[in-house]
């Protein structure tokens, strides 16, 4: 089925036709076959006109936890997808700590064949050690072959075990994705600070992230290999990377769409959607993520999706599981960072950068290339309630808002869940 798309601004600086107002058919075979400024006359099965929406390269989002197998009461593999095609993701990057966690061949086909759809491909991460519980190392090698993107694990601590690793997966340019934190100093709930001291909550200073990070550089400084430092929080961690990267050590990072935007500020009310880990921090810690976003030393923003029941929020603070469900909303959230970061700037952290790190084929907008395509009007508003709400949870300080920036859908070869 051929499809046509009239009027559509093209927001891509690698397109000849950045910033222009185009209209693109795409042939049978899911290809681009022509983009112009001028009326394509064509007899498409398919036509959709647009007023002058914006067009992209298909977004990825770097982390996202889709909870299957073991807690598809608050999500699934199927839901996720259609949530993330929906919120405008063509390539989704799923942790592997669910239940069981992702650690085989047969796990990684599991996701594979669940997750299929014609919309948004799933790139499964998996366990570093059996079970993660960071003792025992898995076959990093038939995990690889077997589709696994990179390799994580929330409870390797072992420094000994890390240089293993690093040296292990240098013999396929393996990507070791670090959450940086000392498991000793990071069991509280909240961002150490005056709020945390007025609530008379537990804290997770920012020293538990910056040992972790200064653990693992020493570590990569010492092996070489590869490292992609996941959910940094704080200003120092920020400044950490920059040094690493300017020494040449090959360092990437990102950080969670609303570390960039909220701050501890959000905790005094007691409200359980705003736990989340890494925990919001200090609005002088937020400035410097923001710096590291416009200077290059962040690579990537993640939605960092953690679903999470009714039970798991409505409870005390203390009680309540960390997470935002945030894919939904996660361009309405990019939308308010544009007014202080360029948009251009920002796609590349959702779009080249992470496909870049993790070895994936950069889509592009150009006849001949195969359409993966994210269409969006940064002027259109949406409320966001249960109505509304795609995911299996409701996990979300948004939740009842207005928000601005609207996600059309996207396209993936010449289909489309754009109506």
């Amino acid at each position: 089925m051929s499809l046509l798309l009239n009027s559509l601004v093209v927001s891509d600086p690698s397109s000849k036709y950045h910033n222009s107002l185009v209209n693109i058919l795409i042939s049978s075979d899911g290809k681009i076959n022509k983009i112009s400024k001028n009326k394509i006359n064509t007899k498409a099965k398919k036509i959709i006109n647009f007023d002058s929406c914006n067009v992209s390269v298909g977004w990825i989002d770097f982390y996202a936890n889709f909870c299957d197998p073991g807690f598809e009461n608050k999500e699934d593999l199927e839901s996720g997808v259609n949530l993330a095609s929906k919120s405008g993701f063509t390539d989704v990057v799923i942790k592997h700590n669910t239940n069981p966690v992702i650690q085989n061949k047969n796990d990684i086909s599991y996701i594979k064949n669940k997750s299929f759809n014609d919309f948004c491909k799933v790139y499964p991460t998996a366990s570093i050690t059996k079970n993660s519980c960071g003792e025992e190392m898995n076959e990093l090698i038939d995990l690889f072959k077997e589709g696994a993107v990179a390799f994580s694990d929330s409870n390797l601590q072992n420094s000994e075990l890390i240089l293993n690793v690093l040296l292990y997966l240098k013999q396929f340019n393996g990507l070791y994705i670090s959450n940086p934190k000392d498991i000793y100093l990071s069991k509280g709930l909240v961002n150490d600070g005056l709020n945390s001291n007025i609530l008379g909550l537990k804290s997770i200073p920012s020293i538990s992230e910056i040992i972790g990070i200064e653990r693992d550089l020493s570590i990569l400084t010492y092996t070489e290999g590869r490292i992609h430092f996941s959910g940094i929080s704080t200003k120092e961690s920020v400044n950490l990377i920059r040094k690493a990267k300017k020494t040449g050590l090959n360092v990437t990072c990102d950080v969670p769409i609303y570390n960039l935007i909220l701050d501890d500020n959000e905790i005094l009310d007691f409200d359980t959607n705003y736990k989340v880990f890494p925990p919001l921090r200090s609005s002088t810690d937020i400035d410097e993520l923001l710096k590291g976003l416009d200077d290059g030393t962040v690579d990537v923003i993640t939605s960092n999706h953690e679903p999470q029941d009714f039970d798991s929020k409505n409870c005390e603070f203390e009680k309540a599981s960390f997470g935002i469900i945030s894919q939904q909303t996660f361009f309405s959230n990019l939308v308010e960072l544009s007014r202080k970061i360029s948009f251009d700037k920002l796609l590349t952290k959702i779009t080249v950068n992470p496909r870049n790190i993790l070895g994936i084929t950069n889509p592009e907008i150009k006849e001949g290339s195969y359409a993966s395509l994210t269409i969006y009007d940064e002027k259109g508003s949406w409320d966001y309630n249960d109505s509304t709400n795609l995911s299996k949870s409701s996990n979300s300080p948004w939740m009842n808002w207005s928000l601005r920036g609207t996600v059309k859908g996207v396209v993936s070869g010449n289909k489309t869940n754009i109506l």
